[in-house]
């Protein structure tokens, strides 16, 4: 993308949602950065609710999140087991 082009969404999106990043485009840019930081704020959610296997010795009621460190994505996993907190943290391939 040249300066002063406008970005094209992915090819493979369906019509429903190539229709909202059309509309979407057409708006202010606090708009824009308002709804781009919900999005990202949803995928991180969404992936942290996905179906997602928890290593050997964590319980799936564990808070999972997700973070970058040094060009590396870790899970961190963490829950209540009686009156400690316990965690773990898993480097992601």
């Amino acid at each position: 993308m040249s300066e002063g082009e406008k970005p094209t969404p992915p090819a493979d999106l369906e019509d429903d949602l190539s229709e909202a990043l059309e509309a979407l485009s057409k708006r202010d840019p606090e708009t824009i950065d308002a709804v781009a930081t919900y999005v990202s704020e949803l995928a991180a959610w969404a992936e942290s609710t996905s179906e997602s296997k928890y290593p050997d010795g964590v319980p799936e009621r564990a808070t999972v999140s997700k973070t970058e460190i040094a060009g590396t994505t870790y899970r961190y996993y963490q829950w209540r087991d009686g009156d400690e907190i316990r965690s773990e943290t898993v480097a992601l391939d």
